[in-house]
């Protein structure tokens, strides 16, 4: 992937690339019948370069929703076009909801039955407990009675007409209410139980599953918008049958990004957080700021060639970007401040020396110069020049007579 940079002048401005201009001014003239030498200058001068890795992709919406419904019907209402910007929660398609409106009637009347069911389970169960405690007295006082009787019956069993006493009597009379009260004990006490209280609990419960079955079918019958997006396919018309498919396709403009690729050469020096200048193809003399997101940690390997993904969220989104359209991304990689700058015009090589002409009263010096940080127009020189040093940065010759200098003027670079 190509490598470029950008200048931005000025120490500590965050927001804005302030320019760094070279100023530029006629240098020698000589005079010839046949030749005339025209040179460009530059003053030295300081700024901040910024490194650059450019590549290229297409924007995209990352929060896209294709809607469908989730159960089969003529349609009854769409209530949006292409186009169309709306809100989370909105209905935006419906299918006819008459039978499944009836069918949420009838399930709410069932759930109305089971209540009133279940109330009176309850309170059948609250009752018998005072059933059981009257029943429990009167099994304590025949228990008493017999427990007596049984005491008097003893004191005379050594006559022999026992059985013909009043005592046998009572005893058996005794015995009969014990019997009898222990009976009625016995049957209140198998009603105490809640075993009808919660068959109606299961009934009230069954009967609140079909009432929310019901609302729930009504739901999958329309289509919501999951989150506010502008609507940019509509599928069906009313009457139409659906049953299964896209019905509608919502997009959220306000969030894009765009994925591009850099070489294994390239992605060691990005990294999540970095920012980049993004141009599009389609809307020329406008520049946006985006960030990088994700780095793909493992590249794929395409014929030989290593490539990593990388995806970069666009900040300042206005309506005029559209999802699709070919974005260019200038990614900031590296930031010199307040370092001495040339236009890279300027430097000659020879070998591993790099050199300028510095312009000095009149006369051209050859200089051997350091350099740092370059890009596609200025270098940083780290040794051999001084800020306000003025240096050759081109040259023409041209067959004619005499003409003056080209006149210069100040440059301006970046924003």
């Amino acid at each position: 992937m190509k490598r470029q940079h950008y200048i931005m002048g000025g120490v500590g401005v965050a927001a804005l690339l302030v320019a760094v201009f070279f100023l530029t001014r006629p240098s020698s003239t000589v005079t010839s019948a046949a030749t005339t030498v025209r040179a460009q200058d530059a003053s030295v001068t300081r700024g901040t370069l910024v490194a650059t890795v450019s590549a290229a992709g297409n924007v995209s919406a990352p929060k896209t929703a294709s809607l469908a419904f989730q159960q089969s019907g003529r349609v009854a209402k769409v209530n949006v076009q292409v186009g169309d910007t709306v809100k989370s929660g909105q209905v935006l398609m419906e299918l006819d909801l008459v039978d499944l409106q009836l069918a949420l009637k009838n399930t709410q009347a069932n759930l109305t039955s089971a209540q009133v069911s279940y109330e009176t389970a309850k309170t059948k169960v609250a009752q018998n407990p005072n059933q059981l405690i009257v029943a429990r007295a009167g099994l304590d006082k025949a228990t008493i009675a017999l427990q007596k009787a049984q005491g008097d019956y003893n004191a005379i069993s050594w006559r022999g007409d026992i059985g013909m006493t009043t005592q046998a009597q009572a005893l058996q009379t005794a015995t009969i209410d014990y019997q009898s009260a222990l009976a009625s004990f016995s049957q209140v006490a198998s009603t105490i139980n809640d075993s009808a209280l919660r068959s109606a609990q299961v009934q009230l419960d069954q009967a609140q599953v079909s009432v929310d079955q019901a609302q729930r079918n009504i739901e999958k019958a329309r289509i919501v918008a999951p989150f506010d997006g502008v609507v940019s396919a509509v599928n069906f018309n009313v009457s139409d049958s659906v049953g299964s498919g896209v019905a509608l396709t919502l997009v959220d403009l306000a969030t894009l990004q765009v994925k591009v690729t850099l070489s294994e050469v390239d992605i060691a020096k990005v990294k999540a957080g970095q920012t980049a200048q993004m141009t599009l193809d389609a809307l020329t003399g406008k520049t946006y700021s985006a960030q990088v997101q994700s780095v793909a940690p493992i590249g794929t390997v395409t014929q030989g060639v290593v490539n990593y993904p990388v995806t970069l969220v666009v900040q300042n989104v206005d309506g005029s970007i559209k999802p699709g359209m070919t974005a260019n991304m200038a990614i900031a990689v590296e930031r010199r401040d307040n370092v001495l700058l040339i236009p890279n015009r300027a430097v000659r090589t020879t070998g591993n020396q790099k050199t300028v002409t510095v312009l000095f009263k009149g006369e051209q010096i050859s200089t051997p110069i350091g350099t740092g940080l370059t890009n596609d127009q200025f270098v940083e020189v780290t040794n051999g020049l001084n800020e306000g040093d003025v240096v050759l940065i081109q040259q023409t010759t041209t067959r004619s007579g005499n003409v003056p200098g080209v006149p210069g003027g100040a440059q301006f670079f970046g924003r």
